[in-house]
């Protein structure tokens, strides 16, 4: 698994998380009537205690396809992601990232103000950068809507993301990235279930990965 194509899984993660700012308000710079749905997508998952995704992910390099599938549990800031047998945790004060392959965890501080690159707080709060990003509606059939955002500044290294939606806009069915390199990544939600986490949800126990190296990049 590379470790870029799971940063990308965070960044989905986060976009799916719109439930978390449910009471912002939308800016009508872009489509007015994509801005419709995505506050019809707010108003549904603001109601979320937590959310659970069951997802697969189709990674598109050329001719070279790879399909990773997974789990997402996100409750606030914090989240847990499990891919293919890897996970992500962030309980927003430290982040622990498992590689199965290897059997180690890399531990780092969470860093809320780290903003280089396409972060996961741009995406998070993408009816608010609107002046980053221009959204429109460009297509429609019987199952759906499919909204494109654009940035409009080059500092990004994607050209574009297409969401879809439902026809009642009550949920996403996927996301899809479309790369400057030319690779693409499609994010296919399977189920999208309103979660109670434990305590322990955020946390990575070593104990239950016997013999697991840890490494500590922390400052």
């Amino acid at each position: 698994m590379k470790i870029y194509n799971f940063y990308i899984i965070t960044i989905l993660c986060l976009l799916l998380s719109l439930y978390t700012n449910g009471q912002n308000t939308f800016k009508e710079k872009s489509d007015p009537e994509a801005t419709k749905i995505l506050k019809n997508l707010k108003k549904t998952f603001s109601t979320y205690d937590a959310i659970e995704i069951e997802y697969l992910l189709e990674i598109e390099n050329g001719e070279d396809k790879e399909l990773q599938k997974g789990k997402i549990l996100q409750q606030g800031d914090k989240y847990r992601i499990t891919n293919n047998g890897n996970i992500i945790i962030n309980d927003t004060k430290t982040v622990w990232m498992y590689i199965k392959k290897q059997n180690e965890v890399q531990v780092n501080d969470y860093d809320s103000e780290d903003d280089s690159g396409f972060t996961p707080a741009q995406i998070f709060n993408i009816d608010e950068n609107d002046n980053e990003f221009f959204y429109a509606i460009t297509g429609e059939d019987s199952h759906g809507y499919s909204i494109e955002f654009k940035p409009l500044d080059s500092e990004y290294d994607f050209k574009k993301l297409r969401i879809k939606v439902n026809k009642n806009q009550t949920n996403i069915s996927s996301i899809k990235i479309f790369q400057d390199d030319g690779s693409r990544m499609t994010f296919i939600v399977k189920n999208i279930n309103n979660a109670k986490p434990s305590k322990t949800s955020f946390r990575f126990n070593k104990e239950n990965y016997p013999g697991v190296k840890e490494v500590d990049l922390r400052d």
